[in-house]
């Protein structure tokens, strides 16, 4: 196991504490998904000295994961993304502990995946709103944050789930406390919960788009630098949680719900903002407004233009 002398963490001391380095070394985090977001959330937890991981995902690598996620590359293209994971935190740390569930989160395995953990991350996809619940619920009864980071363009959210407010994961997605995880199950998110923050030089279409799909076979679009900020803003967040046991006093709280932040690289601003239906209205129109005068670069995601490149390929 490392300690708080060993020389991979010596530079870290510029901006933390022994104290704080040894929270994290001792602290154990969650990952509900690794395929984007959760991968490089990991490795820079890795990277900041966390040294044990339990992390969850069905699905390999494909190649269109490689625009935007560390992991994925040609070499691990049809890899299970847990395997990749781990080999990439044991490459970093070789005495990390890192267990793996390739079935993804299940009924059956919630508590086991999340035992032991200090803090969870919650990036199951927006088609599974169960998944979300049972990390959610399972958090509640654990007592530990639910922490959900999202990049969107070139930007990217976080925000978390305190163990004892009123305003949880459910409450958050427009879900009741009172339904059943088929019930759940049988649910669709409204993106106007999910992403409170439209950076406003969206080409809205890429919107339309996805929620006009009625077969599931549409993703939210992702860029890397999106991926990367979500990383970033996400693993500082883990900081503030790992080490509140530590940290001075001096040092700021956590984004708990229903606050959120976002940072956005490609409008060079950052803000703390109330998640909220309302919210994601004035930032959507705002990007209606200057789509309507022309003002918004148009991107490449319509039926029509995902056809064009189906035929062509």
């Amino acid at each position: 196991m490392k300690t708080i002398s060993s020389p991979e963490f010596s530079r870290n001391y510029g901006f933390w504490s022994e104290a704080e380095q040894g929270a994290l070394i001792s602290s154990r985090v969650a990952i509900g998904g690794v395929g984007g977001d959760g991968f490089q959330l990991g490795v820079k937890l890795a990277r900041m000295g966390v040294g044990s991981f339990s992390v969850a995902d069905p699905e390999v690598f494909e190649t269109e994961n490689v625009n935007r996620v560390e992991g994925a590359k040609a070499s691990t293209v049809g890899r299970a993304k847990v395997d990749v994971f781990r080999e990439t935190v044991l490459d970093i740390n070789p005495a990390a502990t890192v267990d793996v569930w390739r079935e993804g989160v299940t009924r059956d395995n919630t508590a086991e995946f999340m035992h032991g953990a200090h803090l969870v991350f919650d990036e199951s996809e927006l088609t599974r709103p169960e998944i979300g619940t049972m990390i959610a619920r399972q958090a509640r009864l654990q007592g530990i944050p639910d922490v959900l980071v999202m990049n969107v363009g070139f930007a990217a959210q976080v925000m978390s789930f305190a163990p004892l407010s009123a305003w949880t994961f459910e409450r958050f997605m427009g879900l009741s406390a009172s339904e059943d995880l088929d019930q759940i199950s049988a649910r669709s998110i409204d993106l106007s919960r999910c992403l409170p923050y439209i950076p406003p030089y969206t080409d809205l279409r890429s919107l339309v788009t996805l929620q006009d799909d009625k077969t599931g076979d549409v993703s939210l679009p992702s860029i890397s630098v999106g991926v990367d900020l979500a990383s970033a803003i996400g693993s500082v967040q883990a900081f503030l949680h790992l080490t509140r046991g530590v940290s001075s006093r001096r040092r700021r709280q956590p984004i708990w719900a229903p606050r959120m932040a976002y940072i956005d690289a490609y409008a060079l601003k950052a803000r703390i903002v109330r998640a909220s239906k309302s919210t994601h209205l004035r930032h959507l129109a705002v990007a209606a407004a200057r789509q309507k005068f022309n003002r918004n670069p148009l991107a490449a995601y319509t039926p029509a233009d995902m056809a064009a490149r189906r035929e062509a390929s």
